[in-house]
């Protein structure tokens, strides 16, 4: 048998006194309304009979729940489990809570309907604002325009969005500067395992940086597609390409590490034979034998900013700006330079 929701009204009734005042004592802006001692007896009185606040009730009187709407994609995978944690972090230490949606599949076109309904799904459930990891496919900017419609406000980050605040990782960058890594090192006949090259996709914009730095060194570039999803696409292309390259760019360290599973089974050694380096720094990442050379994602700072973002539009301010940053190279052993 369900159990009737606790309501400020049953709190009321039971200690004898008003339900405003029941309400003021609750509140985190008018409990000074009422004396220390009624406050401390009605929060008592409510953890006792383990009361909740109703936050759409609470939004239809004040226009605000005190919550957020979370929406991704991913959340197996220790990078976008170490984002979104960042993010509950970051919003909890600004007292808000939380309401998670995911659109389970990245690519498909069932995948872009799924985040349409997700975002409806959180609008109805009386957010504040709406942060939303993005996809980077071509109609995603539009998408979310057209479904938030300027009810709430948006922010999204990793990938960019047009006429909508987020925080934007400069990919391109990032994997520009690891390529340029490894021709430093000497290095001339570099792949990198990702992503087909499209000049003007959002999700194309590692390969984008790989083969720009080789361009710039007057270097012919080759972009291989990983055969499988995540350390499987990479240990395949390990087995397959060998020693074709000296030094191996990859997509993120899931795919990097699949990477040297393939070279070490055919007989390569890792750097000495072919190089790699990943991207994400996952935690095992630096635990590896040899340890990958990686970019390590800003998280904590990726989600200081969506939540600085936020809370300015929160606040009243109408601009839409994009923060941009970068990952950073840490340098270990699968690259030849130990940067330890």
């Amino acid at each position: 048998m369900r159990v009737k929701q606790v309501t400020i009204k049953d709190i009321a009734q039971r200690l004898g006194i008003s339900h405003s005042t029941v309400s003021r004592a609750l509140s985190s802006s008018a409990s000074y309304l009422v004396n220390e001692k009624t406050r401390m007896l009605v929060r008592q009185t409510a953890e006792e009979m383990q009361y909740t606040p109703n936050l759409m009730a609470q939004g239809f009187v004040t226009g605000k729940t005190g919550t957020l709407g979370l929406l991704t994609y991913q959340i197996s995978l220790e990078t976008y489990g170490t984002q979104t944690e960042q993010i509950l972090r970051v919003a909890e230490k600004e007292q808000y809570r939380l309401l998670m949606g995911m659109a389970v599949n990245r690519t498909s076109r069932s995948s872009q309907d799924d985040q349409g309904m997700q975002i409806r799904q959180l609008i109805s459930r009386g957010v504040d604002g709406l942060l939303i990891n993005t996809r980077g496919d071509r109609d995603e900017s539009d998408r979310i325009r057209g479904m938030v419609r300027n009810h709430i406000p948006v922010v999204t980050y990793h990938y960019p969005t047009d006429h909508i605040s987020g925080v934007v990782l400069d990919l391109e960058a990032d994997f520009y500067e690891a390529t340029s890594h490894l021709i430093a090192l000497g290095h001339h006949r570099i792949g990198f395992i990702g992503q087909n090259l499209d000049m003007e996709s959002p999700v194309s914009s590692k390969g984008r940086g790989y083969a720009r730095a080789m361009r710039d060194n007057g270097m012919p570039y080759e972009i291989i597609p990983p055969l499988g999803i995540r350390g499987e696409g990479g240990y395949i292309q390990g087995q397959n390409l060998r020693d074709r390259f000296t030094a191996l760019l990859c997509r993120d360290d899931y795919t990097a590490i699949g990477v040297c599973r393939g070279l070490r089974e055919v007989g390569l050694r890792i750097p000495e034979d072919v190089a790699v380096v990943g991207y994400g720094d996952i935690d095992v990442s630096a635990y590896l034998s040899p340890a990958l050379t990686t970019m390590a994602v800003p998280y904590e700072e990726i989600a200081r900013s969506a939540m600085d973002l936020m809370l300015r539009q929160l606040g009243g301010e109408d601009t839409t700006e994009q923060v941009t940053l970068r990952s950073r190279l840490i340098v270990r052993e699968s690259c030849g330079e130990d940067g330890a």
